[in-house]
């Protein structure tokens, strides 16, 4: 063989753009040896004729295979076992692309929401119409901070929900809104499908329910649950001056959790709504 045929280690991880010390782990992994080494410099040289097999290794390697799954395929060298592992990974992307469609369907229905939020009035209620609303109901009671937290943890633990994508939902009951201590009682949490995993599917399928469209009173506002009956009760009485009834229960989401602790700034907002109809009395007026 020729000299000018060899390349140094170096050389390879130019042309390669590869470090010299992944060079150094695919031969000590038995994935690329070279095909000589000085024993006087201690030099390693690779020849031409290495380049598809490291091509072929880059190329796995940037389908996400292990090290390992492309040493044994490399080992096998068998068309049709090849063909199988790129049908395997091929459906794992389309998996992960699905998965990931439905990551950005979320973040942008949140951008919308939270630019929504932030241009609208707060502090005051506004009456909207909202699209029904798919959602896992968990009825619970709490009426102080820890207990809210660990009917969470409860929540995402027995029906196997994502954990971080969203925060979870609360519900509270227009008959029951605070206790004797005068806190802020919560009747019940929900969670949108964004936190569905297939095992909610299989454990919970008969639990999922909607929440109504129609028209809402709603108020935009920056106060922890803990703070947030008085902006309840102000709801309600808007509802009543404005002549409509309530029909259901109160929900409140979270549409930026950013700075909680700072809450009266612009990372935090929160939103309470509910279904109203209008006054039958109001609506014989109006025909009027």
């Amino acid at each position: 063989m020729i000299k000018e045929e060899l390349y140094k280690i170096g050389e390879i991880s130019k042309m390669f753009g590869l470090s010299v010390q992944a060079l150094r782990y695919y031969e000590r992994e038995g994935l690329l040896i070279p095909k000589t080494k000085s024993s006087e410099s201690g030099y390693r040289y690779y020849t031409w004729d290495q380049f598809e097999k490291l091509r072929l290794i880059i190329y796995l390697k940037g389908l996400g295979l292990s090290l390992k799954e492309i040493k044994h395929q490399l080992d096998k060298q068998q068309g049709k076992e090849y063909i199988e592992l790129l049908e395997s990974y091929s459906a794992g992307i389309s998996e992960r692309i699905k998965s990931d469609m439905m990551v950005k369907q979320y973040l942008d229905q949140k951008i919308a929401s939270m630019k929504l939020a932030n241009d609208s009035p707060q502090n005051i209620t506004l009456f909207t119409r909202y699209e029904e609303l798919k959602v896992l109901k968990y009825d619970c009671v709490a009426s102080s901070f820890h207990d809210s937290e660990l009917a969470v943890i409860e929540f995402i633990r027995k029906y196997s929900l994502k954990s971080g994508i969203n925060r979870v939902g609360q519900m509270f009951s227009p008959g029951n809104l605070e206790n004797k201590e005068g806190q802020t009682v919560c009747s019940g949490l929900f969670v949108t499908e964004e936190m569905f995993t297939e095992k909610t599917l299989a454990y919970a399928k008969d639990m999922i329910t909607t929440i109504p469209g129609g028209m809402y009173a709603v108020m935009y506002y920056r106060k922890p649950t803990e703070e947030s009956l008085p902006y309840i009760y102000q709801l309600l009485d808007e509802i009543g001056r404005n002549s409509y009834t309530l029909s259901g229960n109160i929900y409140r989401m979270i549409l930026s959790d950013v700075g909680r602790t700072r809450s009266d700034e612009d990372g935090y907002l929160a939103c309470i709504r509910v279904l109203v109809e209008r006054n039958s009395t109001q609506g014989a007026a109006d025909v009027l």
